[in-house]
C-alpha cells in the first residue's frame, strides 16, 4: 500500500510538472503581475509605458508607471531607436490601437538621422511588450490566437484527465 501511494504522488508530481511546462515557451516571468480581483472595463489590460521615451529598454521598464491602459486600445506599441552596432537610442512604448499596429507601421527602417535604424513592432496581450524589437524577425504584429489558446487547455485538460484515471486504477 505505502508503495502505491509513492506511486501516486509521483505521478502527481509528475502531471503537475508536465502541465506547469505546456506554457513554458510562451511565459514570460517580466510579465507575470496577477490580473487584481477588479479592472477599469471588461478586458482591460496593461502595456509597459514610456510614451516620453527612454535611452534604453531597462531604463522603460524600470520606470513604466502601473496603469491601465484606455478604452478602445488593445494593443502594446513600441518604438525602438538604435544605432549602426544595434545599441539603444531611445525607446517608446504604449498602448495602442490597431490602427497603429497595422502591417504597414511596424517593421524595420532607417531614420532621416544618418546611421540609425528604426524598428517598431505590436503585440496583443497584458504586458507583453517587455523587449524591443531589434530586427525584422522582432519588429512584427504579434496577435494572440484564440485556437492556440485552446489548444493549450485541451492538451491540460487531456493529460489530467489520463493521469486522474491511472491514479483511480492504482488505487
Amino acid at each position: 500500500m505505502e508503495s502505491q501511494l509513492e506511486m501516486v504522488s509521483l505521478l502527481l508530481l509528475w502531471l503537475v510538472s508536465l502541465v506547469s511546462c505546456q506554457g513554458a515557451k510562451n511565459f514570460d516571468w517580466h510579465a507575470a503581475y496577477d490580473f487584481p480581483s477588479s479592472t477599469p472595463f471588461p478586458d482591460s489590460m496593461k502595456c509597459w509605458t514610456c510614451v516620453d521615451g527612454a535611452d534604453d529598454n531597462y531604463n522603460c521598464n524600470r520606470w513604466a508607471p502601473d496603469v491601465w491602459c484606455p478604452e478602445g486600445t488593445r494593443y502594446c506599441h513600441t518604438v525602438h531607436h538604435m544605432n549602426e552596432v544595434g545599441q539603444s537610442i531611445k525607446v517608446w512604448k504604449k498602448c495602442a490601437a490597431l490602427d497603429e499596429c497595422s502591417r504597414e507601421n511596424v517593421g524595420c527602417s532607417n531614420t532621416d538621422i544618418p546611421g540609425v535604424k528604426k524598428c517598431v513592432s505590436c503585440c496583443e496581450g497584458h504586458i507583453c511588450n517587455y523587449d524591443v524589437p531589434t530586427n525584422e524577425t522582432n519588429a512584427v504584429f504579434d496577435r494572440q490566437t484564440a485556437s492556440s489558446a485552446s489548444y493549450l487547455r485541451s492538451t491540460e485538460l487531456l493529460l489530467v484527465t489520463v493521469a486522474l484515471s491511472i491514479v483511480l486504477r492504482i488505487l
